[in-house]
């Protein structure tokens, strides 16, 4: 079972490199925002080890930071694709952050004097770019046991509550159905939660 398991992680995260790969190649050909588009989604197309979405992110950062037309748009794939990409923790927070500063800069030139200061107004982006709605990793953490503690009294009440003749089993029964029970206020109390 655990071969199985190994053989489909692998299977998947070859599927990824692949098809991040064949990104990387397309973006490599394109030219303008058909060449971002590609670079964004190699990137976003991450797995750990893979060097395309290495590549593809720190392309994006050097065609923002040269700046010109495809400036805004770059810094943002370069953002999406942080964000998209991120798990238990953010990959390159340092970049994250100056795409974020950058992004809140360019938003606040392209608006009207009329919005008021620049300063007030590249603030006004900076902190939304800043919000950070991640799920809790520790609730998310409580969610996942409660599901395993749900699963794993369900099945042990299949097999351990009822015995050949479909009789209850008193104390495995009450055992595995409050396992359930937990197991399901876990769950949602994580879920809520994270």
């Amino acid at each position: 079972m655990f071969a199985l398991a190994l053989v489909c992680l692998g299977i998947m995260t070859a599927r990824v490199v692949w098809s991040s790969r064949a990104e990387w190649r397309d973006a490599e050909l394109a030219t303008g925002d058909a060449r971002l588009l590609h670079l964004g989604r190699a990137a976003r197309l991450y797995a750990p080890g893979s060097p395309y979405a290495r590549r593809a992110i720190d392309r994006l950062a050097e065609l923002a930071r040269a700046g010109g037309s495809e400036e805004l748009a770059a810094w943002r794939e370069v953002r999406s694709a942080l964000l998209a990409t991120r798990s238990f923790y953010t990959a390159r927070p340092e970049l994250l952050e100056e795409a974020n500063g950058r992004i809140a800069a360019l938003m606040a030139a392209g608006e009207p004097e009329s919005r008021g200061p620049l300063a007030a107004r590249k603030a006004w982006h900076a902190a939304r770019l800043a919000e950070d709605d991640a799920p809790s990793v520790l609730w998310s953490v409580v969610a996942l046991l409660g599901l395993g503690g749900w699963i794993g009294g369900a099945i042990g009440f299949f097999l351990r509550g009822v015995d050949e003749r479909d009789r209850l089993r008193a104390r495995p029964a009450i055992a595995c159905a409050v396992g359930v029970a937990v197991g399901l206020a876990l769950f949602f109390v994580g879920l809520a939660r994270a």
